[in-house]
Formats: C-alpha cells, structure tokens, sequence
C-alpha cells in the first residue's frame, strides 16, 4: 500500500498559482492508494469555487471524504481531506484542543484484503503549548483504534514533540532518514508525518518533488 501526505496550500504555489492540475498530475505518477490532504479548500470564492478534494480523487479514480476545519464565503471550507482506493467504511471529523484557528482530525476506516485500516489526517496548530494539547488527544484517539493505524498530517513541530505519539507508533520517516518537507523550495523543516502502528510494515519512504505546494509530499510504502 502506498501512501500519501500533502499539505496542498489551497492547491496554490508558493507563487500563488494555480496548482491543482499539478497536484493531480502527481497523483496521477505516484499511484497511491491513500492520500491524506492538508490545507485544501471547498466552494470557497479564493480558490475559484472548485471542489478540489473531490477534482482531485477524480484524477485518480479515487473515493474521497472532507473535513472541514474553518469556513471560508457563505459555501466554502478549508480543512482536511482523505482520497482512498479502498471502500470507506466508516468516518469522523474530531475536533482538536486549541482556541486559536480551529484544528481537527480526519479519519477514515478502509476496507482493504484481510480486513480494515483506519487512516487519520490531520493539521496541527503553530502554537507549541496548543500543539502538545492536540498531540495528547491524537495519542488518545488512536490508542482506542483496534484496527491498524496510519497517521499522518502537517503536525508543524520537529520530532521533539511528537514524543508521546512515538510511544505507540513508528515514524515512518525515521526508518528511512526522510528530509525536511518546508518550504518546498529550499526545504529546513520536517513537519510533515506518516507514523503507523506495529502493524504496518514500512518498506520506504521519499519525497517527490514538487512545487505545487509550499510543503513537499510524503510517500510510504507499506505492507499491512
């Protein structure tokens, strides 16, 4: 199973283009099965009024579901977003500690051969005391999953405070020296995740390049 992780920056470049058919495009080379979406838009008067999380399942032939974290005009709304191959079972939107701009955590229960996986995707606040709030409820949620788990998002930290989440999933990064995702054109920061549980067998991890966004992309390749 390959997986995916892009913060999308409204499907804008760090020139304020356009870059939703490049995004698509990259779905399109890469294949994965599962794409968790950042920073992506719905009917919102910036963003032209498209519906990009469901233009871009549509690129791959893909299932998809949308969680809003803010609203953005009278129809429109940014948050997270989930593009499967595999039937989807079973979905929520929580909602993550904080009073500054709201955060929540998408998740999504697959079906794939043998059984169900559930996939989280989320985006993280720029506050480090809000951040450690939102890791502890995520480190929570996930511990109640009885299926196998994927994480993955824009946390915004370095792995100094993803500590807690580290103590029942592995960074996926980690295994295999993933660089830095931010800003995609000279990239310093890792703030981009996939992590797993004991389930999910890593078997690579790589960042294509792109300057669709202004964060790179996360791919893994798993075995479940």
């Amino acid at each position: 199973m390959k997986v995916m992780t892009y913060n999308v920056h409204s499907c804008k470049d760090i020139n304020k283009k356009n870059s939703l058919n490049r995004i698509a495009e990259l779905i399109r080379q890469e294949k994965p099965a599962v794409v968790g979406l950042n920073e992506i838009e719905s009917f919102s008067p910036r963003t032209w009024m498209v519906n990009q999380p469901k233009r871009l399942a549509m690129s791959r032939d893909m299932l998809y579901i949308y969680g809003p974290t803010l609203r953005l005009g009278p129809l429109g709304f940014f948050g997270n977003a989930i593009l499967s191959r595999y039937p989807i079972c079973k979905t929520a939107n929580f909602r993550l500690p904080g009073n500054r701009e709201p955060r929540c955590c998408l998740k999504a229960d697959l079906r794939i051969a043998g059984g169900n996986v559930t996939v989280f995707s989320t985006h993280l606040g720029l506050n480090r005391q809000e951040r450690a709030e939102q890791i502890a409820e995520l480190a929570d949620i996930v511990s109640k999953e009885k299926n196998p788990v994927i994480l993955m998002g824009d946390f915004n930290c370095g792995t100094d405070q993803m500590q807690l989440l580290y103590k029942t999933l592995t960074d996926t990064g980690q295994l295999f020296g993933s660089g830095s995702t931010y800003p995609s054109s000279g990239p310093v920061d890792r703030i981009d995740y996939i992590l797993v549980s004991p389930e999910c067998k890593c078997k690579n991890v790589y960042l294509p390049v792109s300057d669709a966004s202004d964060h790179l992309p996360v791919i893994a390749e798993l075995e479940i």
